[in-house]
């Protein structure tokens, strides 16, 4: 009887060794699962905040097909237009949009920046330029730009409008054409060090100084001088894939060597 109970005894527990395996394998497991799992659940919170820009581009460009350029439909004015916001807003209620100088501080709101693009002979275009920028949940920004018609965002021949080509594509060895001025839509973002998201977004130093920087007014500049926190104007890419394929966005943006 005694042998008995102690076999039924030994049977309804496990050893030290055996909690220790089963710990090692449940560690193991975990290790592997939860950066996925992070992954996943940051790669969602970016598409997030991706398609509201997209939105807004898309409002923008019917605006401008109405319009004939970005300024608001009220005053003609371009740069940072307390009006223009609400032009895109109406055509697209479910997106928030911000005034130039108001930060996202989510991905269904977005901060808008218009901007004067410049020729060759540094005479104005007018206003042919719009930037959008969202905070992911991630705690990266993401930034596009919208360029019609010019070479430069600023006159006298400085911060030229460049779209950089898809890197993610076996043309990798392409030699860019950085010379080159190329209108349409461009993507980058930044991330705070601290964010949870990985990727090649280039860093700024915590999540406060990213969602300060996350707005029209600080994104849209257009200015390769040195700018803390601001995407120079040649680090924009032709797709938000490409973005995450390579190193996007700027702490410290100087124009030594365009």
């Amino acid at each position: 009887m005694k042998t008995l109970k102690s076999i039924i005894r030994r049977e309804g527990g496990f050893t030290l060794t055996e909690l220790a395996v089963a710990m090692l394998v449940v560690g193991i497991l975990s290790s592997i699962a939860v950066p996925s799992f992070l992954g996943a659940r940051n790669n969602a919170y970016d598409k997030e905040a991706q398609a509201s820009i997209d939105a807004t581009l898309l409002a923008a460009e019917t605006h401008y097909a109405q319009y004939g350029d970005f300024s608001d439909s009220m005053t003609a004015t371009c740069i940072s237009s307390t009006l223009f916001p609400a032009d895109l807003q109406k055509q697209d209620p479910n997106i928030d949009v911000v005034l130039a100088a108001t930060p996202s501080s989510g991905p269904r709101m977005v901060s808008v920046q218009t901007g004067v693009t410049w020729n060759s002979n540094s005479e104005s275009l007018g206003c042919q330029a719009v930037y959008a920028t969202a905070l992911s949940r991630s705690g990266t920004c993401w930034v596009a730009r919208l360029t019609v018609e010019g070479k430069y965002l600023v006159t006298g021949g400085v911060s030229p409008i460049i779209v950089k080509s898809d890197k993610n594509t076996a043309a990798l060895g392409q030699v860019e054409l950085t010379g080159a001025a190329l209108n349409g839509k461009a993507y980058a973002s930044f991330k705070p060090t601290s964010a949870g998201a990985d990727g090649a977004t280039q860093a700024v130093s915590n999540l406060a100084q990213a969602k300060t920087a996350c707005s029209g007014l600080m994104q849209g500049t257009g200015v390769l001088a040195t700018a803390t926190n601001v995407v120079a104007s040649t680090e924009f890419y032709s797709s938000w894939r490409s973005v995450v394929g390579a190193v996007a966005g700027s702490v410290n943006n100087t124009d030594a060597g365009v």
